[in-house]
């Protein structure tokens, strides 16, 4: 009899025996098979008895299914010892014949079962985009480095990575923490650069142009069909192709052999590309998309003819999961560029200095965002950067007299103008030598300067807060400098 084990992320377990043709999975109440956890669709997936076997269908679920870590895109005939993971359940397929061992064979080693085998891994990396894709790196010991040199613990063969580029520290109950180790193309955790962060279940990593995945103990997966044409699409930046150092203690003979493997099947790849010229990438289409989300991208299209282009921008990155291959249609391009084109106008038509520096950083950081449109947004950020014009700061005091106020007061390097505090608001004025001079009134100060000047004040203690927590960026110190020059105060500015 075939049998269905089910188990919780608390390791509650239930065993359901399958003496149906059909079984529905999903968090609805008709489903037979019924799974309330929230990552579960309301009909996730389907078990279909398939002659002496059984089939498993993905219904098109937003999570989708994996059978021994291998995503599911068409209905997939299952074996005994199978784990399927739906959500946070795992389930495996387990048949009491096969389990039965004959009496007249004396088995002295007991086979270990396919379930024990995939989740006994340790925590580990799986390299998704890089010189060696599929590859797999453990995480032991309480610090992991990672970087281009040999010295390295994951030494990784590859231009864009620095020699030292980053470490996983462990904290202990399988939780770990990304740094970087002042890279030069730096560090992004599921697409956002940071310094240092907290790693979480199936997290993508990026140093430079090399993307890891995050697998912990206990969790199965493996490198996709929907995930091998999203590094097809991506394989022609790669200019080295070399496989990284073992690092696992091999002995030098072992080294030696790879290292013969390796330059003869870079001989033999350097004549099949000399007697031909590569072939190109395919484009993927939304018609081609197999895992459902064509739907969600023809909306998303609408959206963009409606003018809706900021809401079609988050429906394709909410709704469309990372590892899908419709993330490399053309379809999906075309909205993520005419969302950065959209912000780049709002930048353009923007006076405020912050609020123009944001949209172009969310531009710089959107990994869906073609590389042009990235450099393009990098490029105009330095140029912000470079110095702050008298008209990105707030407007200075009305004076109080409208008439002419004399000569401005030197201009300083970077397009800022020093306000003199302690100068006159109307000038004196000149009289003939032969009449005596009358004495000026003294210097007044309108309600609005004072307003004008507590506001500036606001403004340069709230940014000097951010500065000293270290969560400003190089363009908000500057803005800082820039207001405490106009405000006279030369501490702040040193």
């Amino acid at each position: 009899m075939w049998k269905l084990s089910i188990e919780d992320d608390q390791s509650n377990k239930t065993v359901v025996n399958l003496v149906r043709d059909e079984y529905t999975l999903g968090r609805a109440e008709d489903n037979t098979v019924r799974l309330t956890e929230r990552n579960i669709s309301r009909h996730h997936a389907a078990l279909a008895r398939d002659g002496s076997g059984w089939t498993i269908e993905d219904r098109q679920s937003y999570n989708g299914c994996y059978v021994n870590g291998v995503r599911v895109g068409e209905p997939q005939r299952l074996e005994h010892g199978d784990l399927i993971q739906v959500g946070d359940y795992r389930l495996e397929l387990v048949d009491d014949a096969a389990t039965q061992v004959a009496p007249s064979r004396a088995a002295t080693v007991p086979a270990v079962p396919k379930s024990q085998l995939l989740l006994g891994q340790p925590d580990r990396l799986v390299m998704l985009v890089g010189p060696t894709p599929g590859a797999e790196f453990a995480l032991v010991g309480e610090r992991v480095v990672i970087g281009r040199g040999e010295e390295c613990d994951i030494a990784i063969n590859h231009t864009s990575v620095s020699r030292v580029h980053a470490e996983v520290q462990s904290l202990g109950d399988g939780r770990y923490e990304l740094v970087d180790r002042e890279s030069a193309n730096g560090v992004r955790l599921n697409g956002v650069e940071l310094k240092r962060g907290l790693i979480d279940a199936r997290d993508t990593i990026e140093l430079g142009d090399v993307v890891f995945k995050y697998i912990p103990a206990g969790e199965i997966y493996a490198l996709g069909a929907d995930e091998s044409q999203k590094l097809a699409s991506v394989s022609p930046a790669f200019e080295r192709l070399t496989p990284a150092p073992v690092r696992s203690g091999a002995s030098q003979a072992t080294k030696a052999v790879l290292a013969v493997f390796g330059l003869g099947a870079l001989v033999v790849l350097g004549l099949v590309v000399a007697r031909r010229d590569p072939a190109p990438v395919a484009e993927v289409t939304a018609a081609q998309v197999s895992d459902g989300t064509g739907r969600i991208l023809q909306e998303a299209l609408a959206l963009v003819q409606q003018g809706e282009v900021e809401a079609a921008h988050l429906k394709i990155l909410s709704e469309i999961p990372a590892e899908s291959n419709a993330r490399q249609s053309q379809e999906f391009r075309d909205i993520e560029a005419r969302w950065a084109d959209m912000l780049f106008d709002l930048a353009a038509s923007e006076t405020d200095p912050l609020k123009k520096r944001e949209q172009l950083e969310r531009i710089a950081k959107a990994t869906t965002v073609d590389t042009a449109r990235r450099k393009r947004a990098n490029t105009e950020l330095e140029q912000l950067e470079q110095g702050v014009a008298v008209t990105d700061l707030p407007p200075a005091p009305t004076p109080i007299s409208t008439e002419a106020a004399g000569p401005k007061p030197p201009a300083l390097k970077g397009g800022i103008v020093r306000k003199d505090p302690f100068a006159s608001k109307a000038p004196v004025a000149a009289y003939p030598k032969t009449a005596p001079a009358p004495t000026p009134p003294p210097p007044t100060v309108g309600n609005d300067d004072l307003g004008d000047r507590a506001k500036l004040t606001a403004q340069k203690n709230a940014l000097k807060s951010k500065v000293a927590s270290g969560k400003a960026t190089d363009g908000e110190a500057r803005m800082l400098r820039a207001l405490c020059r106009q405000l006279g105060d030369m501490s702040c500015v040193n």
